[in-house]
């Protein structure tokens, strides 16, 4: 049995982000999940700001926009639940970032012919 193919979360996550600037999203996980219809795609989000306070202001919102992802019917995107963060985890040099990890559940499309 072939499974559906599965959106690209990566590119949802970047393209409803992309505005904050800032940011890298990085997918680190993917479970299928029963009946094979649905993926689950664990993200992680880095943002970057030039202070600590900016770069956790970005954070909670990069959350927030992402747990909207699931209320918009045109999306493939079912479910959006935080693992954890935003958390202060700092470069190495000591520059500003927090990261946001979330789960995101998606619809696997079908090709239809």
């Amino acid at each position: 049995m072939h499974a559906p193919p599965t959106p690209d979360v990566e590119k949802i996550c970047y393209d409803a982000l992309k505005d904050l600037g800032g940011i890298s999203v990085y997918a680190f996980d993917s479970q299928m999940e029963w009946p094979f219809v649905q993926d689950r795609v664990s993200i992680q989000v880095d943002v970057h700001a030039s202070s600590k306070k900016r770069a956790r202001d970005r954070a909670y919102s990069c959350r927030e926009i992402l747990l909207r992802l699931a209320m918009d019917p045109t999306s493939p995107v079912g479910r959006v639940e935080v693992l954890s963060g935003p958390l202060w985890v700092p470069e190495e040099d000591g520059a500003p970032r927090y990261v946001v990890r979330v789960g995101v559940s998606v619809r696997a499309v079908r090709n239809v012919k």
